[in-house]
């Protein structure tokens, strides 16, 4: 019904205006708007996008959208202009130069051809509108899909879903159609939003391993309350409000990191989510987050040194659950490697032994049938040497040897 209404002010009204306008402005309008729409795209993309940087607009999401609405407006108005002009030249002519009775001649026929080509641009402007609606409402419909929205959101979805049932959307895709990542985007946008559970999955994905090891994105897990609102629901206005998340989409660095990174692996992703399996890097057996074994790696010290004492191992075994009981291990498809919360003694004079915990971070590197690691941490660097099956991890150095197993 809303779309009903829609078409039939925008035809009586640009109808009317053309009326008033007269036939020439409503021409010069009809091929503008038309013109408009076309060369928005690769005008926007060649002419403001590298502009905008410059002016203090730096966000590559307000930059994508912006570009064209920009150059479209500038196309309007040049043709708007030009209509003008002609129209007034025109007008000029038959008022004193034609005579009383063309220029009456004229004026009926002018008004009522521009009645005719106002409603073409009424046409023209309701495709326009409806594609806008489609697009957006693409979006609002997976990712605030609730009546708990706000009345905006609520109108979005209100007038995508009467655009379906009017079969104008056929129309708004036949005019013209946003990229294929812009959909998928919202797909992958809407799963995630009406799954809550696939957010644990979706960090464990080997190109977002690195990623989860940014404060700012640990901060966001750690925030109970937007981990609550997620998972029950909430409207999407009430997560964008969230202190932590706001400071996220603020980040320009951290969303082009992201953008980056889905623009690359967006199926893959998808697959991802979907099966728990990734075609693109579940080949490469070290990707992923690895916890402590404490009885392989109790039992590899045996191997290493075994003249050691019962006594003396109880007591390693005792000490090595209780120091790497938080001590994981992840290497993400980006190279990065990040050895966690692993155990260092600290000996200072007058004191006894303190055990400090200390995250070292580096680069994993493929050397045949093994990994190569360089890890760095406080002004030192270590290097390790890591084979896996896939399911378990050892790590040796000159010094020791650790064994992780694949984090489920």
């Amino acid at each position: 019904m809303t779309i009903w209404i829609l078409a039939l002010v925008l035809l009586a009204s640009l109808a009317g205006l053309g009326y008033r306008q007269g036939a020439t402005r409503a021409a010069f309008s009809f091929v503008g708007v038309v013109l408009a729409a076309c060369l928005a795209p690769p005008l926007g993309r060649l002419l403001f996008k590298p502009l905008l940087p410059h002016v203090g607009v730096h966000s590559q999401w307000i930059i994508w959208l912006t570009a064209p609405l920009e150059a479209f407006a500038v196309v309007l108005v040049l043709f708007k202009v030009a209509g003008f002009v002609v129209h007034r030249k025109v007008s000029l002519y038959y008022k004193y130069k034609a005579g009383d009775l063309r220029l009456a001649l004229w004026q009926r026929l002018h008004h009522r051809l521009g009645l005719c080509v106002g409603l073409l641009n009424g046409a023209v402007w309701l495709v326009l509108l409806s594609f806008v609606i489609y697009n957006f409402s693409y979006w609002t419909t997976q990712i605030a899909p609730s009546d708990s929205e706000t009345r905006t959101t609520r109108f979005i979805n209100r007038l995508g879903q009467d655009l379906q049932s009017t079969g104008l959307d056929k129309a708004a895709r036949a005019a013209a159609a946003m990229p294929d990542l812009y959909y998928k985007l919202a797909d992958l946008a809407g799963l995630l939003v009406q799954n809550p559970a696939l957010s644990g999955r979706l960090g464990s994905y080997p190109a977002f391993l690195s990623l989860e090891e940014r404060s700012d994105l640990q901060q966001l897990a750690q925030d109970g309350a937007f981990i609550s609102a997620w998972k029950n629901h909430a409207p999407a206005g009430q997560l964008a409000d969230d202190p932590q998340f706001k400071a996220i989409l603020e980040n320009d660095g951290l969303i082009d990191t992201v953008w980056d990174i889905l623009q690359a692996n967006l199926d893959d992703l998808v697959t991802y989510l979907k099966t728990g399996h990734s075609p693109k890097y579940g080949s490469e057996k070290i990707l992923g987050r690895w916890d402590f074994n404490v009885s392989v790696t109790a039992a590899m010290l045996l191997q290493r040194q075994p003249t050691i004492t019962a006594a003396q191992m109880r007591a390693a075994r005792a000490w090595m659950s209780q120091a790497y009981d938080q001590t994981s291990f992840v290497a993400g498809a980006d190279g990065q490697a990040f050895l966690k919360n692993m155990p260092q003694i600290k000996t200072q004079p007058g004191q006894p032994p303190a055990t400090e915990m200390v995250t070292w971070q580096g680069q994993w590197k493929a050397a045949g049938t093994h990994y190569d690691l360089s890890l760095s941490a406080n002004g030192q660097s270590k290097s390790w040497t890591a084979q896996t099956d896939g399911l378990r991890l050892r790590l040796k150095s000159p010094q020791e040897t650790l064994v992780f197993d694949r984090e489920e």
